[in-house]
């Protein structure tokens, strides 16, 4: 039995598998530098990725430093709690940001929880120079006003039952369905594949319910942060 954070990592593995061979990407799980957090290395140590300990409140400063430490130019961004964040999403990132003239690349129109985005580390360094404290709910603030170039990729997102994101207990047991659905094939399922399954299975009827409570909270903690932070917003 996996855990979700295997089955996110094991499908982004999958489809970078060739540039994670070559070196071209590296994949690693940026979390932050809390003693409970070194169970990561057991969970994930039969998959190619590298468990990176950061900033413990501000995530785009603990992206930074990984960047940093690993020496990489380019840096796609997929939230732990995201766990079928759309992997072709990820791929559009990735050729998107070896075009020099982008900066900040992000995916919009896939349901709640499978977009992605992604950015230059000189770029990241650059914004975070400008915010202090703690940057955790709705962080992506940061970017607020700066030109990102989007990638339409449908436009799921008009659809509000549709949440694959973890937050709540409700979320875990949307997962456990969906992926007791697929079982392996998970791994390798496309996004229409994958939505057109939660539609007419309807496992969306398991977490649409929170919809208004996650945006409530999401809200009063990202309100709470900035209040108590300095940044260019």
């Amino acid at each position: 039995h996996k855990t979700f954070i295997e089955w996110l990592v094991s499908r982004y593995a999958f489809e970078f598998k060739e540039e994670i061979a070559s070196g071209k990407v590296k994949l690693i799980v940026a979390t932050s530098n809390r003693s409970e957090n070194k169970k990561f290395e057991t969970v994930l140590n039969n998959l190619p990725v590298t468990v990176f300990y950061g900033d413990d409140e501000n995530i785009p400063l603990r992206q930074l430093e990984c960047a940093e430490e690993y020496s990489l130019k380019n840096i796609i961004s997929i939230d732990g709690d995201d766990i079928l964040c759309s992997v072709k999403a990820g791929r559009r990132i990735y050729e998107y940001l070896n075009i020099n003239e982008i900066a900040i690349v992000k995916t919009i129109g896939l349901p709640f929880g499978m977009n992605a985005i992604g950015y230059k580390t000189v770029f990241l360094k650059k914004v975070v120079a400008l915010t202090s404290g703690k940057l955790e709910t709705g962080w992506g603030r940061i970017f607020e006003g700066e030109p990102i170039h989007e990638i339409a990729m449908g436009k799921y997102e008009e659809n509000r039952n549709l949440r694959l994101t973890l937050d709540y207990d409700l979320d875990a047991a949307f997962f456990e369905k969906v992926i007791s659905y697929y079982e392996d094939k998970i791994v390798i399922v496309s996004d229409e594949d994958l939505i057109k399954t939660i539609l007419e299975k309807h496992f969306f009827e398991i977490n649409k319910s929170l919809h208004d409570e996650y945006w409530v909270n999401f809200n009063k903690q990202r309100n709470a942060e900035s209040n108590n932070s300095n940044s260019i917003n």
